[in-house]
């Protein structure tokens, strides 16, 4: 599930709340003086500006590198609402680089720093934590801080409430907890926004899927798919696609199957997702040799030769580079 970053507009507030003040201050015969808005700190603007770009175009250690150095700067200001924001979307970015320890000790001495600052607790990182955790394969560990996050609902958005449920669908579905799984899609209701709309359909798709209601399933990732894509959730849009896939696997849809497993493959190829993508383009030819589609086994084995040559070292010791779409 696709995860955002923070921004802390507290400067920006300040800045109007005192021209409203200024403007209404009364005075007899004479101006009030001008009052100075609080002056922003532009090496720790430059630096949250240089990550959130380079995480928007999708890399990931470089957007990391940048939030290292906004919270540097966020301590040298005593800043707890910047330490905050920065340590979110440090953790945020090492969630996508798969550096999971790391990530998890972020998330935890920000609870510290709550704690220095009276802040409370934050439904937003305890949500980071229980999705850390269950993609560092904890399953236990993040159904516990999902516990705690409904079990006092005023506490939550609904949109941290929605989110929380879904990924405790998530869940129930590797499990293969069928109650749970609809209990899940049941408490999502129906989300008029788009994301939230999409996360319902997965958990209506893999409910489909364990029923072996292949048709519906297959109808529901599909759309889920097409949402991501909107929202730009490309790793999720794939993990949609390849439950489709298997969905039309299932109901003996072999040619559907590989078209749904090449797309996969090919969207995580270029999203860096090597394994994976090798593992689905496989797929697809085995799934096109027995619909003897040989134009999908084509376009299959050209990506897969592709990623032959960027794993495997040249004789002359060098090494190969992909050019990507966002190159």
């Amino acid at each position: 599930m696709i995860i955002y970053l923070r921004s802390s507009f507290r400067l920006g507030i300040i800045s109007v709340l005192m021209a409203v003040a200024v403007l209404t201050l009364s005075g007899c015969g004479s101006s009030p003086p001008k009052q100075k808005a609080p002056a922003a700190d532009q090496t720790l603007e430059r630096f949250n500006s240089a990550a959130r770009q380079a995480f928007d175009q999708g890399r990931f250690e470089q957007a990391a590198n940048f939030y290292r150095k906004a919270l540097e700067r966020a301590y040298v200001r005593d800043d707890a609402d910047a330490i905050l924001d920065a340590r979110y979307n440090l953790a945020v970015c090492l969630l996508n680089l798969q550096s999971y320890d790391e990530a998890l000790d972020g998330v935890r001495r920000a609870k510290t720093e709550m704690a220095i600052a009276d802040h409370g607790k934050s439904v937003d990182f305890l949500l980071l934590e229980a999705i850390i955790l269950y993609r560092g394969g904890d399953l236990n560990a993040a159904w516990q801080v999902t516990d705690q996050i409904l079990s006092n609902p005023s506490r939550a958005s609904s949109v941290v409430w929605s989110r929380t449920h879904f990924l405790r669908g998530m869940m129930a579905s590797e499990r293969g907890d069928i109650a749970q799984l609809r209990a899940s899609v049941t408490a999502l209701g129906q989300p008029e926004q788009s994301r939230l709309h999409a996360d319902r359909l997965e958990l209506a798709g893999r409910l489909a899927l364990a029923e072996q209601n292949w048709d519906a399933a297959v109808e529901a990732l599909d759309s889920a798919a097409s949402l991501r894509r909107e929202a730009l959730d490309y790793r999720g849009m794939v993990r949609a696609l390849v439950l489709a896939g298997e969905g039309s696997e299932k109901a003996g849809r072999n040619r559907e199957a590989a078209i749904l497993y090449l797309r996969a493959g090919r969207s995580a190829f270029f999203n860096d997702q090597m394994a994976d993508a090798q593992k689905w383009l496989n797929h697809s030819v085995q799934l096109a040799s027995t619909a003897g589609e040989d134009k999908i086994i084509e376009e299959a084995r050209s990506h897969l030769r592709q990623i032959q040559a960027l794993t495997t070292p040249p004789s002359g010791g060098g090494s190969v580079e992909k050019t990507t779409a966002s190159e």
